[in-house]
């Protein structure tokens, strides 16, 4: 999927004041393909392991739309390094190893509009994106970092914050349409992801939790590209979550570490995922940021 399962976590509702915003992802994943049957015979078995940045820059304005400030953004993402070493196996008798790594530019994610609204513990985000693929992409090369597909997807942002105790509940969800891969003629099915957050705010801007996410693949893949079928996927993960937020002067910053383990999968990579993420704030004169909160 073009979403990146686990990207959001702890305060996924929250649209910070007015301001420029800077975002900085790095993750790693690992882990194995389900055997994959090509046909009665044959069938393929894949060790898969990437590395990515993905960069965000968001603009936070005091205008309002429905009540909420409004916002756009752009994320762009690099694939560091990506290797896939397999295994094709012809009737138990006959194995064919090969391997294939690549680094190149991944998607960019438009996100046109942002809206964020406020209550005393309640945060609420909508955000849509749009994803585009400026990556190159070949389709007889065994590793691509560019799906090759547009797809749009709304998501919304609920965060529950005590003010006094520091409780937290988030959850973040997104439904991704995805449009044909024109190189492969394969289109795959629409996706459910949600994002999730459990945890507790600490003295001096720590905070400590669970995070996970769920994947429900819920349309079918087709096209003619599609020989094995709707090949639906799903996943299932959690693993812990430490934050940390504060400010540089008058900037405020924000550490987030977490780690996944996948719990059950099917049709997708089962493996073991990592998460460093860094926040750094510009925020708009006191003036523009009170606009905002009115």
């Amino acid at each position: 999927g073009v979403y990146l399962l686990g990207y959001q976590s702890s305060m996924a509702g929250f649209l910070p004041p007015p301001g420029f915003y800077l975002r900085n992802d790095f993750h790693v994943k690992e882990g194995n393909s389900p055997e994959l049957p090509i046909s009665g015979l044959i069938d393929l078995n894949l060790h898969i392991k990437y590395i990515l940045n993905m960069v965000n820059g968001t603009v936070v304005t005091p205008w309002k739309i429905l009540g909420a400030n409004y916002g756009f953004g752009l994320v762009w993402c690099v694939v560091n390094d990506t290797s896939i070493k397999g295994q094709l196996r012809i009737a138990d008798l006959i194995t064919a190893p090969f391997e294939d790594e690549r680094a190149d530019f991944s998607e960019i994610i438009i996100s046109p509009i942002i809206l964020g609204w406020h209550t005393e513990q309640f945060h609420i985000m909508f955000v849509g994106n749009v994803y585009a693929p400026p990556g190159t992409y070949e389709r007889d090369r065994i590793v691509n970092t560019s799906l090759n597909r547009w797809a749009i997807e709304p998501n919304v942002g609920i965060t529950y914050l005590h003010p006094k105790k520091g409780h937290e509940v988030s959850a973040y969800l997104g439904y991704t349409i995805n449009f044909e891969n024109p190189a492969t003629n394969y289109l795959s099915g629409n996706e459910f992801h949600l994002d999730w957050f459990v945890g507790q705010h600490l003295p001096k801007g720590f905070a400590v939790g669970l995070a996970g996410y769920f994947y429900q693949q819920v349309t079918g893949d087709s096209g003619r590209g599609a020989r094995l079928g709707d090949f639906k996927g799903q996943a299932l993960a959690i693993g812990p979550c430490l934050v940390y937020n504060g400010k540089i002067g008058k900037h405020p910053i924000g550490v987030n570490l977490r780690y996944y383990q996948d719990l059950t999968v099917t049709n997708r990579l089962d493996g073991q995922g990592f998460f460093a993420t860094l926040n750094f704030g510009f925020p708009g004169p006191k003036t523009l940021q009170q606009a905002g909160a009115q």
